[in-house]
């Protein structure tokens, strides 16, 4: 009977735990040190200073660790700042620092998820950038997105076009250490050299094109599996 007494206690207990955990890691966006965004006069704006130029659900993680999820988010690549909704529908900038956010939406009828961490290291990278992940593992591929909004008045005309450019840059990280690749064969086998042999059979059997992302995603999974 104690038995069964002692063993109702500790289930008790785990459960109080885990309510208790749960409290603190799934707070309200309210909660949020937040500020009221600048929108963008986007009449004549050729392309998006966003990475989705829609709302999409996403979910944050902060450096505290504390967690949200179901969020509305946007993600402006200009500002290099999180955009989200309130419970009240308010749009607002997140000053919070963030570890990692997911954001999902279905592109060409296919869900997309990407994910973009910061607190990397190197090469220009500064520790509060947002970079994209990838792949993930014992070695990471990143992906920074830079965009810069660029006006152009036409001579004797009063009317501004307003147009997105973007520039990529990639890394391969160890840690938090990030080093900027190319994206060819030559640049990545450079920066993790340990098992070149394996990953150039592993180009060559499979036709990778070094030139798109996923190719360059699948080579460092393949890396991470050695």
């Amino acid at each position: 009977m104690k038995t069964v007494v002692l063993r109702f206690s500790l289930a008790m207990l785990a459960i109080c735990l885990f309510s208790a955990n749960a409290v603190a890691q799934f707070t309200h966006t309210n909660d949020m040190e937040a500020r009221p965004v600048h929108e963008y006069n986007t009449i004549t704006m050729t392309g998006s200073p966003y990475v989705h130029k829609e709302w999409a659900k996403g979910s944050l993680t902060l450096k505290n660790g504390t967690v949200y999820q179901g969020i509305d988010l946007m993600y402006d690549q200009v500002k290099d700042a999180i955009i989200f909704k309130t419970k009240n529908g308010d749009v607002k900038e997140l000053l919070e620092p963030v570890q990692e956010f997911k954001i999902g939406y279905v592109e060409n009828n296919k869900p997309v998820e990407r994910t973009f961490r910061s607190g990397y290291t190197g090469d220009g990278v500064q520790p509060n950038a947002f970079l994209e992940v990838l792949a993930d593992g014992q070695v990471v591929l990143l992906k920074r997105t830079s965009k810069k909004i660029f006006d152009r008045k036409h001579y004797s005309s009063a009317t501004i076009d307003r147009e997105v450019q973007a520039s990529e840059d990639y890394y391969i990280a160890k840690g938090d250490q990030a080093v900027k690749v190319k994206k060819s064969k030559s640049s990545l086998l450079a920066a993790i050299p340990d098992k070149k042999d394996y990953l150039e059979t592993y180009i060559k059997s499979n036709a990778l094109n070094l030139r798109e992302d996923s190719d360059l995603a699948k080579l460092v999974a393949y890396y991470n599996s050695l």
